[in-house]
């Protein structure tokens, strides 16, 4: 689609807001006065700002509409690329190429007004190229709280709200005004809020970072004088009186000790958490010890169970800081970042064969190395005058032969078994997937799945007919349902065992995954489902991989047989 702006006075966003305490909490008109009203601003007040698609009607209005797309649950790549067109004509410092999802308008921002460019698979952000320098900057001057904003997004990606401290003093500071403030309103507030707020004002700040759960989800905690209301409002008060008596240089303060971090729209105006950073911590700190801070604050926002006390302050990441102390003590390794490169594609014309898959999944099990004990062994035989010969063991001459043995990451197998799946496709699917585990002569662990995840099952593959095995597979129970492969990204996760493995998707690619950041197992791949219409098979992974992109943007490269 082709956007046309004109007569709209370019804008920079700020993301500083309050929201009152009192009466309802509707957090709409504010986003539509921090984000939506600056794109409609006339450049001229004689007349009104013109936005319009390419068959010029006007699409002024339906901002609100599209924001609110692409803030929905799942990804609307429509919405996305068209609300990117508008910001890129009316922003300052906005680039509508961004990989970026629209939700992390503000990293994107922010980024593009220091010339930053977008992370990708060959674009890196690292705490110690990044972060480190920035928070070094900032504390010294010669850097602004937009540029330390920036590395964290974008190394890092929170989906949450977080407010920036110069130090722990410059929190103690925030912390006393905080009491006098509520003391002052201390009639109005309820007595679960009066003692939250006694129990922050007790929290420090002396390490990298603090961290609160605030809501379960956006319709908890929005009573009158709530403590998530009241602490947000509070910060966000805090942080404009602060800069009301900063220096401003090109709309950004100078000389403030504390400042809001805005990792994404739904969060600004209603964090489900709060994450406090202590930017001198960040600026001192060890590369390795930020980054991992960071990983448990991301593990914490992932977990599916949350839960909110009313009766003394619900830590985000107490959980995992538990389960990583637990695995530093059983001698656990953490993996670090995935990394790789990102390439331009080209799908196949007609589906894949045996031979293609074959080919694509023994590449991938070469490029993952081997393992020290799997269901894939190896055995590899070679002569050598180092050992007797079996049949003239007195004939130095004749050489011996020596088999060594290895074993390749184990295959698991997520096949997709959805409303949309007919009978012939699992059929065809699962008998293509026989012969190339003939061909490779290992045994498969197995799953089939729909909206749920059937049970885990090894199937007996090595020395057995293609008719047999078929006949294993059938006895294994077939969900039905939805499509849904969060569940098997989390599966995966959830054990180091499975993400040790090479697990492949046979699916038909009719699902769109979630607007939020997910971790996606390192090792997962997906292959299209047979007897199916190849045309359609293409349209459905083309409009997978766009909607991947602020998840993994080489998700292309994971289709195997499907990239020309």
């Amino acid at each position: 689609m082709t956007i046309t702006v004109s007569n709209q006075k370019p804008a920079v966003l700020d993301p500083v807001h309050t929201i009152s305490c009192k009466g309802d909490y509707d957090p709409l008109p504010i986003l539509g006065s921090v984000v939506v009203d600056p794109l409609r601003t006339p450049l001229n007040p004689g007349a009104p700002a013109s936005i319009t698609d390419a068959h010029g009607n006007d699409i002024g209005p339906d901002i609100e509409q599209l924001l609110m797309s692409c803030l929905a649950e799942t990804v609307q790549p429509s919405a996305e690329q068209t609300m990117k067109e508008i910001l890129g004509q009316t922003l300052v410092s906005y680039d509508q190429g961004t990989t970026l999802p629209v939700g992390e308008l503000f990293a994107a921002q922010a980024g593009r007004a220091h010339k930053l460019p977008a992370p990708s698979r060959t674009v890196i952000y690292t705490a110690h190229q990044d972060v480190i320098p920035a928070a070094k900057a900032l504390l010294s001057g010669s850097g602004d709280s937009n540029e330390f904003f920036a590395a964290l997004a974008y190394a890092y990606h929170p989906d949450t709200l977080g407010f920036w401290f110069q130090s722990a003093a410059a929190f103690d500071d925030f912390k006393a005004w905080l009491t006098v403030q509520t003391q002052a309103m201390s009639a109005a507030l309820p007595a679960q809020t009066v003692r939250l707020l006694g129990d922050f004002a007790a929290l420090p700040l002396k390490g990298l970072t603090e961290s609160l759960q605030l809501r379960v989800d956006d319709a908890d905690g929005n009573d009158e004088f709530s403590f998530a209301r009241v602490i947000v409002h509070m910060l966000m008060l805090y942080v404009e009186q602060q800069r009301a008596g900063a220096t401003l240089q090109q709309g950004v303060a100078t000389n403030c000790t504390a400042g809001v971090l805005p990792f994404t729209i739904g969060e600004l105006f209603c964090p489900r958490s709060l994450v406090l950073v202590n930017v001198e911590a960040h600026a001192r700190a060890r590369a390795n010890k930020i980054t991992a801070e960071w990983m448990i604050i991301n593990q914490a926002l992932a977990a599916p169970v949350k839960v909110v006390s009313n009766q003394a302050l619900s830590k985000l990441t107490t959980l995992q800081r538990a389960t990583a102390r637990a695995k530093v003590l059983a001698g656990a390794q953490q993996t670090g970042w995935p990394t790789g490169r990102a390439a331009r594609v080209m799908f196949r014309k007609q589906p894949p064969s045996k031979v293609d898959l074959f080919a694509a999944l023994t590449r991938v099990l070469k490029r993952m190395g081997k393992v020290n004990r799997s269901q894939n062994i190896f055995r590899r035989s070679k002569t050598t005058f180092l050992k007797a010969n079996r049949r003239d063991p007195d004939d130095f001459n004749k050489a011996g032969r020596i088999t060594s043995v290895s074993y390749m990451p184990d295959l698991h197998l997520y096949v997709d078994t959805s409303g949309s799946i007919s009978e012939a496709n699992y059929q065809e699917a699962v008998l293509m997937l026989i012969r190339i585990a003939k061909k490779l002569n290992v045994n498969l662990y197995f799953n089939s799945f729909s909206s749920v995840l059937s049970q885990e099952t090894l199937l007996k593959v090595e020395n057995k007919s293609v008719t047999h095995i078929w006949r294993e597979f059938r006895r294994v129970p077939k969900v039905n349902g939805g499509t849904d492969y969060l569940q098997i990204w989390r599966y995966i996760n959830a054990s180091a065992v499975r993400k040790r493995r090479l697990s492949l998707v046979i699916t038909d690619f009719e699902w769109t995954p979630p607007s939020t950041r997910e971790d996606h197992p390192a090792n997962l791949y997906y292959a299209p489902c047979g007897a199916m219409d190849w045309d359609s098979m293409v349209s459905n992974a083309k409009q997978f991989t766009r909607a991947m992109q602020h998840i993994d943007a080489a998700t292309a490269q994971r289709l195997l047989g499907m990239i020309a």
